[in-house]
């Protein structure tokens, strides 16, 4: 299908040439001896060259071919399946099946392109996919279907009349799936702007379409909420925003609306600039405009996705905006009243309050049928007017107020002051005063039914409190045991570690003169250089803490400790003392690439050392690939973990994220792991992590290896350009000036 659609396959099987359908693998044959650059002269014979430019150029074809095979078009009878995407003609939107995170089933949404962690603007229909390689959007009779395994699971409604056997699908630029006649592109015959779901993007209309008379408005769904958002004909520019059955009146601002219907619909202004995009969300009760920019390294990376405006700002702009029992505090923020919790923690960990508050302890009434006893009223006070939804009673004192409310189990809350008030069900719009007047109310509480044998509640508190103490002895002993063992326990885990050499502490603190020469900071602890007896140079590594550092000390130990390359840093030994975890490697005088690569003072690297540097890491990475026992991926290659040794041969340094994986393959990583830069597409897709992820991270040092920039920081015109698209643009404006290569 891919032949005939031109769509884009997100595949990394190797690199492609010529455009032909071979792919030719990246492996470079070991040759015994050291490094073979001895000589830092810039010169390189064309011979040895010629290796180098065609690494460059296969890299070049791969990302042309990449950037030339995509559309924004489904002819009729053909469509997308699995991981294929339809592209916008700008490259701006794809639209595909996408999964929301590891471990969730799929669904066939429109999203920014090239963006990592991009919101799903329109989902179809929110039909779930369960078998990606079964899955497919296909158009028929001018319908689109989304099948999977043949069977189908949603479509839209058919046009009918003679323009169904001519009606394309069309990604268009500003993220709207439409549905038209191929032979005249103004008969839209469908569109995903009718259908927007809890996302509209700018040129999307909200409220009623005159022309189709399609009614159309924002809605969420989840499973504990749902809600809407519509326009309000009688008002300018306003919208009824629902959520649980909750109204509240908004209003949007002049500078958010770019025209207006006679107050029937509406369009959100297009305020896009070169490197920001906008749409408006709806979201557990809250309405907001979100606004995503590139991260600017001149103001320090930032960036990202961000409210320009929200309704409600918040809780004390009114509404149902912290839900049921939830009181908003003269901060803003909200908070569950005295005797309940949230009702959905992680959601209103979020901020999204709308979820409410439940009861840490339910009526008596709910459990036993009994409402003269058991519940107890709690005074309220410092509210700031009463709740809404209050029924009147007839009452002439506070105790027949209070017993009213007591003989209904559905009661909750009670006021008397003005009148006998009643609160049945639920109690929300409550907000805390910060100066007078006050206004107080009682809220009806559950407590525990008392034991009428008071001899036998004692006794069984007796027992409570003996077995509290007990278990909290036996904990002691147990943590006194566990610290008195973990010493000798942790050291014996790792003296079957082959060839390495089980260092103490002490052997470790006197050769680095007690950590006197840091030489290096990274994310899990530092390195320092020292010196062995015999005058061996060696540089520790002191992990920080246990946890992930932990994972990282026994990944090295295992990977680098049971193989041995001159194109991989050698681990001699380690130590194991309590918390403490240290490495111990050979020093590398020339330290890591990046310094090389990216100076501030010294001199660029000629081209017969960067030919050397890159032939040296493709030998180091076809050893890992290809001649290891395992098969191992480093998946952390990067300038920063290149060492170069005095006469500037390359190693592979830090295998603290690397994985060993059987020559059949039978596992797949799941847990995303690296450098942002260095990533390949895989880990960004879900898709299964093999030794090619390796492969496309050597690509972009190489890039750097030739460029002497590092591929974070390309920009031109003042907008970041993507490594491989740009030196498939710029090829000959990629090479570094100062390299002495032409």
């Amino acid at each position: 299908m891919a032949a005939a659609t031109g769509v884009h396959r997100r595949h990394w099987s190797g690199w492609r040439i010529g455009g032909s359908s071979h792919f030719v693998p990246l492996k470079v044959m070991h040759t015994s001896g050291g490094c073979a650059a001895r000589s830092l002269s810039p010169g390189l014979s064309p011979a040895k060259r010629a290796p180098l430019v065609f690494l460059f150029l296969l890299l070049i074809d791969g990302a042309l071919l990449a950037a030339s095979a995509t559309t924004d078009t489904i002819l009729p009878g053909e469509g997308i399946s699995g991981n294929e995407t339809l592209v916008s003609k700008t490259g701006s939107f794809e639209l595909g099946f996408f999964s929301p995170g590891p471990g969730i089933h799929y669904f066939l949404g429109v999203r920014l392109r090239n963006m990592g962690h991009s919101p799903t603007f329109w989902l179809g229909n929110r039909v779930v996919i369960t078998d990606l390689p079964g899955a497919s959007l296909e158009i028929f009779g001018g319908s689109l279907y989304i099948k999977q395994n043949g069977a189908s699971l949603w479509w839209t409604p058919s046009p009918g009349g003679n323009v169904s056997s001519a009606a394309v699908a069309v990604l268009l630029d500003n993220g709207n799936l439409v549905v038209r006649d191929q032979r005249n592109s103004s008969l839209v015959l469908w569109q995903s702007f009718d259908y927007p779901g809890d996302a509209l993007l700018p040129g999307a209309r909200l409220g009623l379409d005159k022309d189709t008379g399609k009614n159309v408005s924002l809605t969420f769904k989840s499973f504990s909420h749902n809600g809407s958002l519509s326009v309000d004909v009688t008002r300018r520019n306003g919208f009824v925003l629902t959520t649980d059955g909750h109204a509240n009146l908004g209003t949007f601002p002049d500078w958010m609306v770019s025209s207006q219907d006679n107050g029937s619909s509406l369009r959100l202004s297009h305020r896009e600039g070169p490197n920001s995009t906008e749409f408006l969300q709806f979201h557990l009760g809250q309405v907001s405009l979100m606004r995503y920019s590139e991260p600017d390294p001149d103001a320090n990376g930032t960036g990202g996705w961000a409210a320009r405006w929200s309704f409600p700002p918040d809780c004390k702009s009114g509404g149902f905006f912290c839900g049921d029992f939830g009181a908003c505090t003269s901060s803003g923020k909200c908070g569950c009243v005295d005797g309940f919790t949230p009702s959905f923690p992680i959601e209103w960990g979020l901020g999204y309050f709308v979820t409410g508050c439940s009861r840490s302890v339910p009526l008596s009434c709910e459990s036993d049928g009994q409402t003269e006893h058991g519940d107890t009223f709690a005074p309220l006070d410092k509210l700031q007017g009463l709740p809404y939804n209050a029924q009147g009673e007839m009452a002439g004192t506070d105790e027949v107020c209070r017993a009213a409310c007591r003989s209904k189990c559905y009661c909750i809350a009670y006021s008397y002051g003005h009148g006998c008030k009643l609160w049945y069900h639920k109690l929300y719009n409550l907000s805390l005063a910060s100066r007078p007047p006050y206004s107080k109310i009682y809220l009806r509480l559950g407590t525990k039914l008392r034991n009428k044998n008071g001899l036998q509640t004692r006794g069984i508190a007796l027992l409570v409190t003996g077995l509290i103490c007990f278990a909290s002895l036996i904990l002691i002993i147990s943590v006194l045991l566990w610290r008195f063992r973990r010493n000798s326990f942790a050291a014996r885990k790792f003296e079957v570690e082959g060839p390495l050499v089980a260092y103490t502490y002490a052997q470790i603190k006197k050769a680095t003169m007690n950590f006197s020469d840091k030489i290096g900071q990274g994310g899990f602890g530092s390195v320092f250089r020292g010196t062995l007896p015999g005058s061996t140079d060696i540089a520790v590594k002191n992990l920080k803490v246990l946890g992930e550092a932990e994972k990282q000390f026994r990944t090295e130990v295992q990977t680098v400790g049971a193989i041995q390359h001159n194109k991989l840093v050698r681990l001699l030994g380690f130590c194991v003392k309590g918390d403490r975890r240290l490495l111990v490697y050979e020093y590398m005088p020339n330290g890591s690439l990046d310094t090389h690569l990216f100076p501030e003072k010294s001199g660029p690297l000629s081209w017969n050392v960067r030919y050397q540097i890159a032939l040296g890491i493709a030998k180091g990475l076809a050893y890992l690939h290809e001649e290891c026992k395992d098969c191992i991926i480093h998946c952390d290659i990067k300038p920063e973990n290149i060492l170069l040794d005095a006469e500037f041969c390359p190693k592979i340094a830090d295998f603290g994220m690397a994985k060993l994986l059987g020559r059949e393959f039978n596992s797949a990583l799941t847990t995303m792991r690296g450098t942002m830069g260095y990533l390949a597409p895989e880990w960004l897709s879900g898709l299964p992590i093999t030794k090619k992820a390796d492969v496309y991270s050597f690509g972009i040092v190489l890039f750097e290896i030739i460029s002497g920039r590092r591929s974070t920081k390309m920009m031109q015109f003042g907008s970041h350009r993507y490594f491989p698209l740009y030196a498939a643009a710029q090829g000959r404006l990629l090479v570094h000036p100062g390299s002495g290569g032409r």
